[in-house]
């Protein structure tokens, strides 16, 4: 009797067999729908592979050589400098300019001054954080003393913007006599 009694019920209202008609479906095509859908995978945004270490662009910083010049006498020479340059790559060659003023240290003559210099640099990247180079240029003494320079060094970038330099250079071609060596080391800030 109950079991009549319900499907009676549900003969008689027909807002009732609608809506629970309505619901079968509707439960029904879900499920369907989520059975035929694959697995959906997001795939990670493509990003660009880093080059490493931007060496275009401005750099400033600070240096320390020291130098053994010979004319009769030989003289040992140390260069605190400030360094300023600027380099652009094309691929992986580099072209650059760099310059520097700073004081020095006689220490055969126990005197001190200033001196500066300009050189042009062209290098190669061997690896993106790995720069090796030749630079020519001239250095000024604050007595009148001038010398053309030529050398070698390799530079290490060792942060995002921060590079360590050893360079090479002989000392000839002055307007003095003299003639030598000088072995240097900085850190440079590239913006």
């Amino acid at each position: 009797m109950g079991v009549e009694y319900t499907l009676g019920f549900f003969e008689k209202d027909k807002k009732m067999r609608k809506l629970l008609l309505a619901i079968s479906a509707t439960a029904l095509m879900a499920t369907g729908a989520m059975a035929a859908d694959p697995v959906m995978t997001i795939e990670p945004a493509y990003m660009e592979p880093s080059n490493g270490f931007d060496w275009d662009g401005f750099y400033m910083g600070v240096g320390v050589t020291g130098s053994s010049l010979t004319n009769i006498l030989t003289e040992t020479t140390v260069y605190l400098d400030v360094i300023a340059g600027a380099n652009m790559t094309y691929g992986d060659v580099l072209f650059g300019l760099e310059g520097w003023i700073g004081s020095n240290y006689e220490s055969t003559t126990s005197t001190s001054g200033w001196g500066g210099g300009l050189a042009a640099r062209i290098g190669y990247l061997v690896d993106p954080s790995v720069l090796i180079y030749a630079s020519g240029g001239g250095y000024f003494y604050d007595g009148g003393a001038q010398y053309g320079t030529v050398g070698a060094g390799i530079e290490f970038a060792v942060t995002d913007n921060v590079s360590i330099d050893v360079e090479y250079k002989y000392w000839g071609w002055s307007n003095n006599g003299w003639t030598g060596h000088s072995i240097g080391a900085s850190a440079l800030w590239h913006f």
